[in-house]
């Protein structure tokens, strides 16, 4: 659970289906206001990590997804030995 800290840094909910996948990194991208992009990878997700952070500030957004999705989305592109770790 993030703490307090974490809580006040949180810029917005993204439902996970709005963000961009590079597929070569792992990652979900989603732009921040700063001009830098959120970042997480598809392994932290799996690892039940739900914040993405900008690189270049302090700012975080909060990942919404449901499982189904996540699994759906793994299997359709192919990633299973990308996350088989998790």
């Amino acid at each position: 659970m993030a703490d307090n800290e974490d809580v006040q840094n949180i810029y917005d909910e993204i439902e996970i289906d709005d963000m961009d996948f590079e597929e070569d990194q792992g990652k979900f991208f989603y732009p921040c206001p700063c001009g830098d992009k959120f970042q997480i990878t598809i392994k932290e997700i799996i690892g039940g990590l739900d914040i993405a952070t900008c690189p270049s500030c302090s700012l975080q957004i909060k990942i919404i997804y449901d499982d189904d999705y996540l699994k759906d989305f793994i299997k359709e592109r192919g990633l299973e030995q990308m996350v088989e770790a998790y």
